[in-house]
């Protein structure tokens, strides 16, 4: 155990490093592209987007998940799954690139179509790329891999500026996307010794199917459900409240990518090698989860009780209508950020079937929630959004905590002292903002209550948590 312990540790070091520098590579170059580039050139490349992001929803049809899940693999089942990767790469680049000008006729603009065809070729690179990436997650090197695709986005980054110099145009942002996937799985190889040998076995591929169809299944699912309201407030209230629903969306959504994603990142390959000893896996579930509560509260709830300054100053008085927005989505960042990682007990527990029974259901009810939500406005959508998660918020946890026998007083239990300590950050900000003075610019309300926030909730963690906290700094450096 205490062997797994330095593992996980070793893996939320790196990955996490992996995730800040990768951002902060694509903002800086972001930066710089926009700069070089007309906003006609992002739109275009957006359009293109919007079709390689649902078609990436399929991914590797969950083969890299069962690679990573499963208790024992042979050569023949990784060949076997490897090659069933590329020849589903391939597909979906040609089927991509045959179907392009479809796409271009719904947008209205027959360039989308060649821009669509070339970044259909990050498929093809992703084909070759995945099992060497689930190899290497399955064996816990997340160093390596920080490495490798922190230098596959510089890769990509210098051959989009370096087009973009040249006048490349909008081509420097197609043509950055397919270096970076060719990069990152170039580089995967260099970092695996793990060779495919020239073996395909059906049997192989179709003793995983069942897992891996599900799983695919339900990120299909909810891909529609998490992108129905956008697509619901687009089509009947227009591109203004869509802008305004988008941002606050994002702005609830950050912790969620950042935090919950790389800790379930490391948590697969983790629990996939006690997947047998449910009392170590609930112990390492709810240790898990009291560390991204650790993070995710004070950051929704101090965004909750600051909301109008932060909006206001960082991105203008025009975008005062997301404040209600936060408001109301704010909390629901905060249960979201511990209820994702659910999806790792049913992984672990082979039990994607059942996954996909609760996708379907908890689908329905959120794309059912926008359209009630939509007779009120954005405002509306996103109350009946928050109503609807709510009512989800038990069954989402006591289904697959019955995997593991985890009850949901245990769970709760534990998260109720991050919570304490959050909610005393939240009266003291409160009232502080009670006591400045109602003129104070935004400015000067978050230089001096967003300290004073930090310093309440590292204060209460102390008193209240303080035996949690050491435990997740402990297990972030390896003690």
């Amino acid at each position: 155990m205490t062997d797994l312990r330095r593992s996980a540790a070793f893996g939320l070091q790196w990955s996490t490093a992996s995730q800040f520098f990768r951002q902060g590579v694509q903002v800086l170059t972001t930066i710089l592209l926009a700069r070089l580039l007309s906003p006609s050139d992002f739109g275009l490349v957006s359009m293109a987007a919007v079709v390689i992001a649902f078609v990436q929803v399929f991914g590797d049809l969950g083969t890299a998940s069962a690679v990573i899940q499963r208790k024992h693999v042979s050569r023949d089942f990784l060949s076997s799954i490897f090659w069933g990767n590329v020849l589903f790469g391939i597909v979906v680049t040609a089927v991509v690139a045959a179907l392009a000008p479809l796409a271009a006729a719904f947008f209205g603009d027959p360039r989308v179509a060649s821009i669509l065809q070339v970044l259909s070729l990050g498929f093809l690179a992703g084909g070759l790329g995945s099992v060497q990436k689930a190899v290497m997650e399955r064996d816990l090197a997340f160093r390596r891999l920080a490495y490798l695709e922190t230098a596959a986005t510089a890769a990509g980054a210098v051959v989009g500026i370096w087009l973009a110099l040249s006048g490349a145009g909008v081509w420097s942002l197609a043509w950055q996307s397919v270096a970076t996937a060719a990069a990152t799985t170039a580089l995967f190889w260099f970092g695996t010794r793990w060779r495919p040998g020239w073996i395909f076995r059906w049997p192989e591929v179709r003793s995983v199917s069942s897992y891996s169809l599900h799983l695919t299944g339900f990120n299909v699912l909810n891909y529609f459900a998490r992108n129905a309201d956008y697509i619901l407030i687009g089509r009947f209230l227009g591109a203004v409240p869509l802008g305004y629903y988008t941002l606050a969306y994002r702005i609830m959504f950050y912790p969620l990518q950042n935090i919950s994603t790389v800790v379930g990142r490391v948590a697969l390959p983790l629990f996939s090698r006690i997947q047998e000893d449910d009392g170590a896996f609930r112990s390492g579930y709810v240790k898990a989860n009291c560390g991204i509560a650790l993070a995710v509260v004070p950051m929704m709830l101090g965004l909750w009780a600051l909301a109008e300054p932060a909006v206001l100053l960082l991105f203008g008085p025009r975008w005062a209508p997301v404040v209600p927005l936060v408001l109301i989505l704010a909390p629901i960042g905060m249960l979201q950020s511990v209820g994702s990682t659910v999806g790792t007990i049913y992984q672990v527990k082979g039990r994607t079937d059942l996954m996909l029974r609760w996708g379907i259901g908890a689908g329905a009810l959120a794309v059912f929630s926008f359209a009630v939500g939509l007779r009120w406005g954005v405002v509306g959508v996103a109350a009946s959004y928050a109503v609807a998660s709510l009512l989800l918020a038990y069954p989402n946890f006591a289904i697959p905590f019955r995997l593991i026998g985890l009850g949901m007083g245990e769970f709760l239990a534990a998260l109720a002292r991050p919570l304490a300590a959050g909610v005393i950050m939240l009266a003291l900000v409160l009232a502080g903002r009670f006591l400045l003075p109602p003129d104070l610019s935004g400015k000067w309300v978050l230089l001096i209550l967003v300290p004073a926030g930090a310093v309440a909730y590292g204060a209460a963690t102390w008193m209240l948590n303080r035996e949690q906290f050491r435990e997740t700094v402990g297990l972030l450096l390896g003690r």
